[in-house]
C-alpha cells in the first residue's frame, strides 16, 4: 500500500473486555505497527481506552472532536457505526459484524458501508439470509489472537490438576466446578458474571492445564498452548482436538458449536477426552493461521478494495442522507419497535421474577444454598458469589437475599456456615438485616474451623410483609479477599461469610 491509511475504528465501549473491545484494541496496536494511523470512537471509556492512548492512538467520544479527514470506517455495532458515517459522509465504511442475536450487532444499510464482514459462518448467515445483505457485498475473516501477547506456557501435563473458567455468562459454572472437584482438578473462576474481570488474562492463563470458554477467550487459550473445552452459559461443545478444530474455528468456537446441555456428566465426558499432545497440536495450528499480523494483513486489503471501488463509484449524499433517515426513522424511539425498550421491558420483568419469584420456604427442612438449590427458594438479590456444590460465599457488602414463607409468623432461623477468617488475627462483623430492621450482629474471630459454625435468627411475626416476603441483608465489616491475604494470586473476592444451610422454624408458642 502506497500511503499510510488513517482509519477510525468504531465500538460501543471501551470498559470492559468483551470480544469486540479486545479486537478493537488488537486491530488498533496492529495497524499502528503496520504503519497506517488508527484512531477510535466509542462513547464509553475505561482500561483499554487509556492502554491506546497510551500507545499514541486517538480516542473519541465525540465525533466532531475529529478535525481531520479519515480514509475509511472500520464500523463495530451499528449505532456507533452510524454515526460515524453519518460525520464522515465521503468516506467509504466496512462494518463487522460480531453476533448472531445482539441487536447492536444489526447490519446498517448505508449505500456508504462497501463490505459487511462476518468473524465465522454463523454470523454469515444472519447478514446475508436474515438481514438481505448481498451476497458480494459480505466477506469472512475468522477472528485472529494476538500471538505475541498471548504465549505459550509450560508443557501440559499427562492429567490437569488446575482449570479455568471463564464466566462472562453463569449457566455452565456450576456444572463444571462439580465435574472438576469429582476429578480432583482445581477450579477458578474469571469473568464479568462474577466480578472478577482481569486486564491481563494472557499472564493468568499459562498457568493452568484446562480452561473452559468460548469464542476470542477460547482461541486465546489456545494460544498459549492450554487444553479447551468449549463452552459457556449458552451450551458445551467439547474438548478442542485436532479433528474438531478447523470446523470449530469456522463457527469462531461459539454459539453454533454450543449444542450439548451444560451437566456434570456432560462436561466430565469433555474433560476426560484431555491429551496433552493434541492440545500442542491444536496451538500449533491456531498459531500458524490465527495470528493478528496476517489478519490485518488482509483487513488492508479489504480496505484498499473497497477505497477503489469507492474512487470508481462514489456513492451519492443524496441516498446516503436518504438511508440515514430511514434509518433514524427506523430505530427512533417508539413504544413498539425500539430493540432497546424491549430490552428493558425484559429487565423490567425480570426484576418482578426477583420480587415473587421466590418458592415458599418449607419449614423445618433444611435448606441448602448450593448450587442444586439456587432457584428453589431463594434468590440471591447482590453480593453473593456464584454457588458451590457446598454452598455459597457473600461477596462485598452488602449481601441481599430473598426468601419467603407461606404465612407471617415469628420464626427461628438456624444458619450453618464457614466465616472467612483464615488466622487468629483476623475477624469480621455482620450486622443482620431483615425487611429493613436490624436483628442482630454477629461476630467472628479466627482461625477457621474444619467444622461450620451455626447461628441463631429470631425473626418477629411483625417483621414479616404479608406476603411473607423476607429480605435478608448481611452488612459485613472488615471483609478481605484472598487476593489481599496472599492466599490467592487470581480470587479478589472480598469474603465475609460461607453460607451452607438454613432452618426456618415456627418459633414455639
Amino acid at each position: 500500500m502506497s500511503q499510510p491509511l488513517t482509519v477510525l475504528l468504531t465500538n460501543l465501549a471501551l470498559s470492559g473486555r468483551s470480544g469486540t473491545e479486545i479486537q478493537t484494541r488488537h486491530i488498533a496496536l496492529e495497524l499502528l505497527r503496520q504503519g497506517h494511523r488508527p484512531l477510535v470512537y466509542t462513547p464509553v471509556l475505561g482500561p483499554i481506552a487509556t492502554e491506546l492512548r497510551n500507545a499514541s492512538i486517538p480516542v473519541v467520544t465525540d465525533l466532531n472532536n475529529i478535525a481531520q479527514p479519515i480514509d475509511i470506517v472500520h464500523g463495530h455495532h451499528l449505532p456507533t457505526t452510524v454515526a460515524a458515517v453519518a460525520r464522515f459522509p465521503e468516506s467509504p465504511a466496512i462494518f463487522v459484524c460480531h453476533d448472531f442475536t445482539a441487536w447492536h450487532d444489526s447490519p446498517p444499510q448505508l449505500p456508504a458501508i462497501r463490505r459487511y464482514v462476518a468473524v465465522d459462518e454463523t454470523v454469515y448467515d444472519r447478514l446475508t439470509l436474515e438481514s438481505g445483505i448481498p451476497a458480494d457485498k459480505v466477506c469472512v475473516l475468522l477472528n485472529a489472537v494476538d500471538i505475541n501477547r498471548f504465549v505459550p506456557g509450560a508443557l501440559l501435563p499427562p492429567k490437569p490438576r488446575r482449570a479455568l473458567a471463564f464466566a462472562k455468562n453463569q449457566g455452565h459454572i456450576a456444572a463444571i466446578s462439580a465435574a472438576c472437584a469429582q476429578r480432583g482438578i482445581h477450579l477458578d473462576v474469571i469473568g464479568q458474571a462474577v466480578g472478577r474481570v482481569i486486564d491481563a488474562p494472557e499472564h493468568a492463563i499459562p498457568g493452568y492445564d484446562l480452561v473452559f470458554t468460548s469464542a476470542l477467550s477460547a482461541m486465546e487459550a489456545m494460544a498459549c498452548g492450554r487444553a479447551v473445552v468449549v463452552c459457556d452459559g449458552r451450551g458445551l461443545a467439547g474438548m478442542c482436538d485436532v479433528p474438531r478444530f478447523a470446523a470449530w474455528r469456522r463457527l469462531n468456537f461459539g454459539l453454533r458449536t454450543l449444542r450439548q446441555p451444560l451437566t456434570p456428566e456432560t462436561i466430565g465426558a469433555e474433560i476426560d477426552r484431555y491429551d496433552a499432545a493434541q492440545a500442542a497440536e491444536v496451538t500449533t495450528r491456531l498459531r500458524a493461521e490465527g495470528g493478528l499480523a496476517v489478519y490485518v494483513e488482509q483487513l488492508t486489503l479489504l480496505y484498499e478494495e473497497v477505497l477503489k471501488e469507492h474512487r470508481r463509484m462514489p456513492h451519492s449524499a443524496y441516498d446516503l442522507s436518504r438511508a440515514i433517515a430511514t434509518h433514524l426513522q427506523d430505530w427512533y424511539p417508539n413504544a413498539e419497535g425500539l430493540p432497546w425498550l424491549r430490552e428493558r421491558q425484559s429487565l423490567l420483568e425480570t426484576i418482578d421474577d426477583l420480587l415473587y419469584g421466590a418458592h415458599c420456604a418449607p419449614l423445618g427442612t433444611p435448606l441448602a444454598f448450593g448450587s442444586g438449590e439456587t432457584r428453589r427458594w431463594w434468590q440471591r438479590i447482590r453480593g453473593f458469589s456464584i454457588p458451590e456444590d457446598w454452598g455459597t460465599w457473600t461477596d462485598g457488602s452488602p449481601a441481599i437475599a430473598l426468601f419467603r414463607v407461606g404465612k407471617a409468623c415469628e420464626l427461628h432461623a438456624e444458619f450453618v456456615m464457614h466465616p472467612f477468617v483464615p488466622d487468629k488475627d483476623r475477624e469480621i462483623s455482620v450486622d443482620v438485616t431483615v425487611n429493613g430492621l436490624r436483628l442482630d450482629t454477629w461476630h467472628f474471630r479466627g482461625p477457621d474451623s474444619i467444622e461450620p459454625r451455626m447461628h441463631y435468627l429470631r425473626i418477629p411475626q411483625e417483621v414479616i410483609g404479608e406476603d411473607g416476603a423476607i429480605w435478608l441483608v448481611f452488612a459485613i465489616k472488615n471483609s478481605r479477599s484472598p487476593n489481599q491475604l496472599g492466599l490467592s494470586d487470581l480470587d479478589p473476592r472480598s469474603l465475609g461469610i460461607g453460607l451452607r444451610q438454613l432452618t426456618l422454624r415456627v418459633a414455639p408458642g
